[in-house]
């Protein structure tokens, strides 16, 4: 996932609007697939049951508890504590009305419904967010590292069992599934199902769900790295300042209604930026970054070899998926490469082009991460904000992630964000 968004930029506009649109209308029809389905077959497994009927937190504390736990059990806390991960990015949110839908960051987009008897939200609430998620993939990842090397994993999961206690009120609402929660992120709509949604997680999944932890660590650690405190507090004291200075006098047009919130939200992000980040929460960021690609090697290894054919979520090319989507052949191996090129930008082997000196050199993306700077848009996009950082050598371009598109009919969006 992240390889293909250091190679986006260079893929051209009318691949990018065929991308972004696959992001929507491939996962709107998996979320499809799990928001209606039928009548349970009562084959999942028994933790399953539990996060089904007393949610997310009550299977951490049971699976948790016991004394000596299987591959299985290791997988399934490894799993239920990612996704409490999730349930208390939203649930933090929901306390505090922090709808943050245009905010292109993972957990931020999720949607959350409103609250009316929120707590006031406070400027904070984002470093803390992703505070708390940093932390609940390392435990996470430090479930799944307690599996013993080469142990065979088969966790069957009804998916329609699982949802987000979004409100905190104990039980399940009917917009809190998960398939719920992606149509709404996704704008799936309700359908006829073919199945039952239950998916075996094996082996190979161990490393699949490892490589996600470490790309929400990394992002969390980005977002940490410029915290984003003092930009928010800024704004809203603006705002705060702005309301009494207008007081009950009706606005002469609607621009603060129709365009106030982006320009909050553009000015949040920009200042944020436009300050000097904590390089050690950088460096770490891009370990993170790069073990996600490791352990995307390790999964796609494991699912080469395997012979079966059992219910499975990703599978190679003589397998079928669970949930009913087509990985056309030689998917995996294709990914690799576009996986390859982000390793070797972030490793500083291939640089990022620069419109004033392509192809003779371009930036050094660890350097970036070395040494990192303020963002100033203006002055990287004229050169000077970036000239430390740039260099003569091989410019990454487009071609892996450009062959992915087009085994995959343009849905480079949704496989992307599954396979990370």
């Amino acid at each position: 996932m992240l390889a293909g968004r250091l190679l986006l930029r260079f893929h051209g506009e009318e691949t990018m609007r065929k991308i972004f649109g696959s992001i929507c209308g491939s996962l709107a029809i998996v979320a499809t697939f799990i928001a209606n389905p039928p009548a349970r077959a009562g084959e999942a497994s028994s933790i399953a049951t539990t996060i089904a009927e007393k949610g997310l937190a009550a299977a951490e504390r049971d699976l948790a508890s016991i004394e000596d736990p299987t591959p299985e059990d290791l997988f399934a806390l490894g799993g239920v504590i990612f996704l409490r991960g999730i349930e208390k990015t939203l649930q933090t949110r929901w306390q505090h009305n922090a709808w943050m839908n245009d905010v292109p960051i993972p957990v931020l987009r999720l949607p959350v419904p409103p609250n009316p008897d929120a707590s006031p939200f406070r400027a904070d609430l984002v470093t803390e967010i992703f505070t708390t998620l940093d932390g609940d993939m390392e435990r996470s990842r430090a479930a799944l590292a307690r599996i013993p090397e080469g142990s065979e994993v088969g966790l069957l999961v009804n998916i329609s069992d699982l949802w987000f206690d979004v409100n905190m009120n104990g039980r399940r609402d009917v917009w809190e599934g998960l398939g719920a929660v992606a149509g709404a992120a996704t704008g799936a709509t309700s359908g006829a199902t073919q199945g039952e949604p239950i998916v075996r997680f094996d082996s190979a999944d161990v490393a699949w769900l490892s490589a996600y932890t470490h790309l929400l660590q990394g992002i969390s650690a980005l977002v940490r790295a410029y915290d984003p405190t003092e930009a928010i507090a800024g704004v809203m004291k603006t705002r705060t300042e702005l309301a009494a200075l207008r007081g009950s006098t009706p606005p002469a047009n609607a621009l603060e209604m129709q365009v106030g919130r982006y320009v909050d939200q553009f000015t949040m992000v920009r200042d944020a930026l436009h300050q000097k980040p904590d390089a050690v929460l950088v460096g770490a960021a891009r370990l993170h970054f790069l073990a996600m690609i490791a352990d995307n090697r390790t999964f796609w290894k494991r699912v080469g070899a395997e012979t079966d054919n059992d219910r499975e979520w990703i599978p190679n090319d003589s397998q079928k998926a669970a949930l009913g989507f087509e990985l056309p052949k030689g998917a995996g191996e294709t990914w690799l490469r576009v996986l390859g090129d982000g390793e070797a930008i972030l490793n500083g082997e291939l640089l990022i082009p620069f419109w004033r000196i392509d192809p003779a050199g371009g930036v050094n993306v660890k350097k970036l991460f070395d040494n990192p700077p303020a963002v100033d848009i203006v002055a990287w996009v004229q050169g000077h904000g970036l000239l430390p950082y740039m260099e003569r050598g091989p410019v990454a371009d487009s071609e892996s992630l450009r062959a992915f598109d087009q085994l995959v009919s343009g849905n480079t969006g949704f496989y992307a964000l599954l396979f990370n």
